[in-house]
């Protein structure tokens, strides 16, 4: 929708409510204008109440280049949840000169009114709207063109000034399995004390809507035998569930690593960081084998930057391998399907990886106390609701949010011991009388037209299944030599047996959970969409539910993996985080995780993000490289 599309809407609002049918309607008869003037008083309190808070002049100055080619010491492509941090941090020593590249433009106030952000979702404006190829394993129920969507940012900030703001850190044996004495959790925590020294997180306000559906989950597990979650998430996701979870707000606002870390005093207008936003890398450029610059587009015009130490590239797990591949380093055998000069034969896009998301749905078949209709809460979307929040400090349905989930074993859910490899990630009241969540996926329009007719008599309550550990792995290729073409995806989410097991039984463990005293009270019990591709098999047979993870099973968005850390020859970059082979290049971002994290992936990214800066500054003293701190 965009700043001037909410004004719109809120202008819209004002003009409502001071009609003649509307709350103040008897001032717009007054034959002395006074509801004309009171209407522009709100009108404009809210303008500058939106004004401020989108703020855009505490961002960086965008840097127009002067000449087609200039240099700097470092340049970092990506201003996204890590090289946003990695900037900020390089850019602490006043006698380094950075070079921050953006693709995309400014966060607009819904990124900033985070219970708005989703509006943003497939404007292309803010995000990659990339596409995978088509899977029969996956996605199924989607409109054409089929494929699994693969939503990542387009913005300052990234992904992380438009996702669900959730933050866990992922856990120690995580880190530790990356089999790097770098990377394991004790040295991880170093750089995780200081990041959490910047976001200082918090917590979701809950609303007594969410409140209620909060307990109803909390003694359905309770009894089936599931625990609450026994430490904070800050420390690390383990075994039970919580609603208490981590998320990057302050006050309600969004606080994305890119605004935590570059829109603010003392960083925003430091004279040695230029960022450019609009800027789209085409190439790394080599001499010798060493990276010494990035060629860019911007308004049509092309630049070309040189790095005298080293060119970071942190544009994400899609975006970072599609620039490597371009400039020449990836596969031999597909660099040479599009004629370009290979650098050096790494394997790079292979080993994506994403957590994937399978949706069930249950109705509500009672009065318990927790159905929207009987609580009365405001839509976060009216704009009553973001009225209220403009003009009274961030207050209203739009400063509530609500995030539960469950970290459980699929095959044990009631084993304490087990590890974790399934995440009940979200537990959402889809409200009776609502579009539903079918539209927002994408799927197919008779399915969203099936889910609104259910919505009419019932309250919906939406459970989505998360591989902790999917054991699919996927891969990035190149479409053609063109930068702006986007890149060929290849996912396979429920190819792997033992993935569909596990989806197998997140589908057995809800309908247990329906079985419970707490959920037979409210009369859950499982909504089927219609798919008549799945008719053929038996009702609530494995094959059944095979067919149906074949249609819902969707990304997360939680891609990791193409540009892995680990040894020569299964690994692109080393423990440094130094792209193996070629030198003065790095990437640093989600890309060289080697496996995905227990949870959310934006706050390993950040971790990342802030280990990865201590790394080129620890680099740069062992080259005797001294700069005068700002």
């Amino acid at each position: 929708m965009g700043d001037r599309g909410v004004r719109r809407t809120l202008l819209a609002f004002v003009a409502m409510v001071l009609s003649p049918s509307g709350a103040l309607g008897q001032f717009t008869v007054d034959s002395n204008g006074y509801g004309l003037s009171l209407m522009e008083a709100v009108a404009s309190a809210l303008d500058s109440a939106s004004l401020a808070l989108a703020n855009s002049s505490a961002w960086p100055l965008q840097h127009d280049p002067a000449q087609e080619e200039e240099s700097y010491d470092y340049i970092v492509i990506g201003s996204g949840s890590a090289g946003s941090i990695v900037a900020s941090r390089l850019s602490e020593t006043c006698g380094a000169r950075i070079l921050l590249l953006e693709a995309g433009d400014l966060p607009p106030l819904e990124s900033e009114m985070f219970g708005l952000s989703g509006s943003l979702h497939q404007d292309e404006r803010y995000m990659f709207l990339d596409r995978a190829e088509v899977n029969p394993s996956c996605c199924r129920a989607m409109k054409p063109p089929l494929g699994c969507s693969w939503w990542h940012g387009r913005m300052m900030g990234g992904t992380g000034a438009i996702n669900g703001n959730i933050f866990i850190p992922s856990t120690p044996r995580n880190f530790d399995s990356w089999n790097s004495s770098l990377w394991s959790w004790s040295q991880v925590q170093k750089s995780y004390r200081r990041l959490l020294g910047t976001l200082n997180l918090s917590y979701f306000e809950v609303d007594r809507l969410n409140s209620k559906l909060a307990n109803l989950v909390y003694s359905a597990v309770h009894e089936f035998g599931i625990p609450k979650v026994q430490r904070p998430l800050i420390a690390g996701s383990s075994y039970g569930y919580t609603h208490r979870v981590p998320v990057t707000l302050n006050q309600a606002r969004r606080a994305s690593s890119g605004r935590l870390y570059l829109a603010r005093d003392g960083v925003n207008r430091r004279p040695n960081l230029k960022v450019v936003r609009g800027a789209e890398a085409q190439r790394i450029l080599f001499m010798d084998n060493r990276a010494i610059g990035v060629t860019y587009s911007l308004n049509s015009r092309l630049y070309t930057a040189r790095a005298s130490r080293e060119v970071i590239l942190s544009a994400g797990t899609i975006n970072s391998a599609k620039l490597l591949l371009l400039s020449g380093i990836g596969p031999r055998e597909e660099l040479q399907k599009w004629g370009i000069p290979l650098i050096k034969d790494l394997p790079v896009g292979l080993n994506l990886q994403d957590h994937g998301m399978l949706p069930l749905y249950l109705v509500f078949g009672s009065n318990c106390q927790v159905n929207s209709t009987l609580v009365g809460v405001s839509q976060p979307t009216a704009p009553v609701s973001v009225t209220k929040y403009l003009l009274e400090s961030q207050q209203g349905p739009l400063a509530t949010g609500f995030s539960m989930m469950g970290f459980i074993n699929a095959r044990m859910p009631k084993s304490r011991t087990a590890e974790p490899d399934l995440h009940v990630v979200a537990h959402t009241l889809l409200p009776k009388g609502s579009s539903g969540s079918f539209g927002y996926l994408g799927f197919r329009d008779e399915l969203v037209q099936a889910q609104k007719d259910i919505l009419q008599g019932a309250d919906l309550l939406q459970i989505m299944g998360s591989l902790l550990k999917p054991l699919a792995r996927g891969r990035v290729r190149l479409r053609s030599r063109n930068p702006s073409d986007s890149p060929r995806i290849e996912n396979h989410y429920g190819e792997n047996p033992i993935d569909q097991q596990v989806l197998l039984h997140f589908v057995r463990f809800i309908q247990n959970l329906t079985g419970t005293p707490s959920f037979r009270h409210c009369g859950l019990r499982l909504w089927l969409p219609p798919l008549p591709e799945c008719n053929k098999y038996l009702p609530d047979s494995d094959n059944f539910w095979l067919c149906y993870i074949r249609s819902f099973y969707v990304g997360a968005w939680h891609s990791v993996g193409t540009c892995r850390l680990g040894k020569v020859g299964k690994g692109v970059v080393d423990e440094r985080l130094r792209v193996q082979g070629v030198k003065a290049l790095r990437v640093v971002d989600a890309s060289i995780m080697p496996q995905l994290p227990a949870g959310n992936t934006n706050g390993p990214a950040m971790i990342i993000g802030e280990r990865g800066a201590q790394l080129i500054l620890e680099d740069r003293q062992e080259n005797n490289e001294v700069f005068q701190q700002c």
